[in-house]
């Protein structure tokens, strides 16, 4: 009876075990970076290219990133997207030069050619050293970064919302993902 006692220890150790591993081996989704697509977004995503720039206060429309170092008036030069075929935040990584998290964004196929006339225009601008050579992306009114320098018309449907690691973080990007997808 004693060996019968001790197996049924030993057998229930052993399944209270596996389960162990199982439950703390499997992928936690909560861990894993967000990410969806293809998706209709809650609100749009608008790419405006800089009209003027200047210090805070912010006046008169203007909006600051979330930073708040600078105000941006925008000029009529925009794209505005409502759906993505894939939206997802990124993780550092310091191989490729990313330290911060990044919004990793892929437009459908019918907003590409737009957005590289946008950013063909921008990339004039830069050349010219007007604010245009600056865009900025916004999403539910909200300038979601600073904007960048376009120095040459981006012809992919690939596009990387960065900023610095002390703002982009998973925190961050993630609100910006969940915004754009609204889960």
């Amino acid at each position: 009876m004693v060996i019968a006692a001790v197996a049924a220890v030993v057998v229930a150790v052993l399944a209270v075990t596996a389960v162990a591993i199982l439950v703390l081996g499997e992928d936690d989704e909560s861990s894993k970076p967000l990410s969806s697509g293809p998706v209709d977004l809650r609100e749009p995503l608008t790419f405006r290219l800089v009209a003027q720039e200047s210090p805070p206060p912010c006046t008169g429309g203007a909006l600051a990133p979330p930073d708040k170092s600078n105000c941006y008036q925008f000029g009529p030069e925009a794209l505005t997207v409502r759906r993505l075929e894939k939206v997802a935040a990124v993780p550092p990584d310091p191989a490729r030069g990313a330290a911060g998290w990044s919004v990793a964004l892929t437009l459908a196929p019918g907003d590409a050619s737009g957005f590289a006339a946008l950013t063909g225009k921008a990339a004039q601008a830069f050349q010219s050293r007007l604010p245009a050579g600056n865009m900025g992306m916004i999403v539910g009114g909200a300038l979601v970064s600073s904007p960048a320098q376009v120095t040459a018309p981006i012809t992919g449907s690939e596009v990387s919302i960065d900023g610095p690691p002390e703002t982009f973080t998973q925190a961050h990007v993630e609100g910006i993902v969940r915004r754009l997808i609204g889960r």
